[in-house]
């Protein structure tokens, strides 16, 4: 597969075909190889950072309401 290298606005454009399912808003780290390839890293939210303990409390919240259960009926 080729691609081809295009100029929008003060940028280079590299075009990612659909069919390798890059998600949009996806953030990448890029790095360049000393034979000239260009490598795009994907980023990964680091599980440590943020206020994320503040933000995502549907697991404590079940566990405060009683006679919820926190499993699904699967795996009872």
């Amino acid at each position: 597969m080729d691609i081809k290298a295009r100029k929008v606005g003060h940028s280079i454009t590299l075009t990612v075909p659909i069919n390798i399912k890059v998600e949009i808003g996806q953030e990448f780290t890029v790095h360049t190889q000393p034979d000239g390839s260009i490598v795009f890293t994907p980023k990964h939210q680091n599980p440590f950072e943020g206020n994320w303990f503040n933000e995502d409390l549907a697991q404590t919240e079940a566990l405060l309401e009683p006679d919820t259960e926190v499993l699904d009926s699967e795996w009872s």
